[in-house]
């Protein structure tokens, strides 16, 4: 199934917030919220301008009219519309930038910064880990809701050892073993700081296994000039139902957006693909990696890929491309 992306129809998205009248006009769409408590009109309005620019890059403009000032000042406090010539505008680039809509810790204060060292290298003491549920997103092009929640051993670790022994994963991570070493591996894992283990579910399926690194912690860091809240990830899809460009198109985006909303002083993201996987290399740079350079690991020969903050957002690549 080819990806084709689409701006949802106005009436799809009434439906998410009836008490906002959605009109199409020259300049594009202008919301009219109803009169209502300012906290809950914020949240209609973020809702229905969340679900127009969901999966289109150029979505048009949209102008929000509202003549109650505590509203106007709630929207452009939480950065859901700017001020632009006497207008409200919605500006996509902020709006998805605010962890209320898509992070479970809705409400947590950026974690202070105090400089420790492990083994040799200075980096900020990391938060604890989060628990459950820490990210959900509707995608409109695969009508499901992703999850990324909090791996749990006891709960997963069946999930992991059976990935893990795939050959189609084991080709990749090389980490095929017994339930026991497997065990061992997720309790070293969860008693690392620098690492957050995720499971990604669609509509409650589980799909996937993903690793999430603070990159000046990481046996990457010493490969470039990371910065101190630079992160990067590993990967591995376990069942194939969730394998293929749509579900692709569903997932690398919506964990990019996870870590750049999971603390706002991350303004770059990297990877290390091997150098001769042909495949995540497109898929990375159709999800707006750069190449930075190839560098050589111990176990391998890896190209440094590195995403921009400033790039995701401004591009507004939490969309897919359009296709024919």
């Amino acid at each position: 199934m080819n990806v084709v992306a689409k701006t949802p129809s106005l009436a799809q998205a009434h439906s998410l917030a009836p008490d906002v009248r959605i009109e199409r006009s020259e300049a594009g769409v202008v919301l009219a919220p109803e009169p209502a408590e300012p906290g809950q009109l914020a949240k209609a309005v973020a809702a229905v301008a969340e679900a127009l620019t969901a999966e289109d890059r150029e979505a048009p403009t949209i102008e929000v009219v509202c003549a109650d000032e505590a509203g106007r000042a709630r929207l452009i406090a939480e950065a859901i519309v700017v001020p632009d010539a006497g207008r409200l505008v919605v500006r996509p680039e902020l709006l998805w930038q605010r962890p209320s809509t898509w992070l479970a810790e809705r409400d947590r204060p950026v974690y202070p910064e105090l400089p420790v060292v492990t083994a040799g290298r200075r980096h900020p003491l990391r938060p604890s880990k989060p628990r459950g549920v820490v990210y959900a997103r509707s995608i409109p092009w695969v009508n499901q809701t992703l999850r990324f929640r909090a791996l749990e051993v006891n709960r997963d670790l069946a999930l992991f050892h059976r990935w893990m022994n795939d050959p189609r994963v084991d080709a990749v991570w090389e980490e095929a073993g017994t339930l026991e070493a497997h065990r061992a591996s997720l309790e070293e894992r969860a008693a690392d700081p620098h690492l957050l283990t995720l499971i990604g579910e669609f509509d409650g399926a589980p799909f996937g296994y993903f690793e999430l690194y603070w990159a000046k912690e990481n046996r990457l860091g010493p490969f470039y000039d990371a910065d101190d809240h630079d992160r990067g990830w590993h990967v591995l899809i376990g069942e194939d139902a969730f394998r293929g460009k749509d579900f692709i198109t569903a997932w690398l985006p919506s964990l990019m957006h996870y870590m750049f909303l999971d603390d706002p002083r991350t303004r770059r993201i990297v990877g290390e693909p091997r150098a001769t996987h042909a495949q995540q290399i497109r898929n990375l740079d159709k999800a707006g990696f750069a190449k930075v350079k190839h560098f050589d690991f111990p176990h391998k020969r890896a190209l440094l890929v590195m995403l921009l903050r400033e790039r995701f957002f401004g591009d507004r690549l939490w969309a897919p491309e359009k296709t024919a």
